[in-house]
């Protein structure tokens, strides 16, 4: 798929904050609450005449979706952006703009709801696997090393703990409390 159309590329977005997909999914959820009155806005600016403020709006957010790799949205809002700066109006691919922004927003939703589902059942832990993966996270929480989230994201996986515990972890490693976090492997 060409990368103009990708609604969200969550590999993108995490490589733009060094791997933390808890930030990445932090920062989606305020784009969705931030973006979701968009088209309501930018309707009320328009009506009032306001194209300077529209402009704005939609400049904003054509920066925020370019680093957070929704590019559809991206590459849709170039032209209303346009539209609203230099012709001081309505852009004709505005209905276009808010059908990506609808399916963006609606993408970034279903993300939050796909943990729920795949959490509540863990694979079973394959023991070799789960023993290394838990041997290879101790010894990098004991030397206090820095922890990519794709590394930690497959240790967890091969462990296969419950989401309680697993939640436990990653949010202690993510505030770079690794005694809490040895302590939450230990006792797993």
């Amino acid at each position: 798929m060409d990368q103009s159309t990708t609604v969200v590329d969550i590999d993108f977005g995490m490589s733009q904050l060094s791997g933390n997909k808890k930030l990445l999914f932090t920062l989606l959820g305020k784009f969705t609450d931030e973006y979701r009155s968009l088209d309501a806005d930018l309707q009320a600016h328009v009506a009032k005449g306001d194209f300077n403020e529209a402009y704005s709006l939609v400049h904003t957010l054509k920066g925020v979706t370019g680093n957070l790799g929704l590019f559809a949205l991206h590459n849709a809002s170039k032209p209303v952006e346009s539209g609203f700066r230099n012709d001081k109006r309505v852009a004709e691919q505005y209905p276009a703009f808010i059908a990506v922004l609808d399916e963006t927003i609606a993408a970034v939703d279903a993300l939050f709801k796909e943990p729920e589902v795949t959490a509540s059942a863990p694979a079973p832990a394959n023991g070799a696997a789960a023993e290394q993966a838990r041997k290879q996270l101790m010894t990098a929480l004991k030397a206090s090393e820095f922890i990519a989230q794709d590394k930690l994201d497959e240790w967890l996986d091969a462990l296969a703990l419950p989401q309680e515990k697993r939640s436990a972890i990653i949010d202690a490693v993510d505030e770079l409390d690794y005694e809490e976090a040895i302590s939450e492997l230990e006792n797993s």
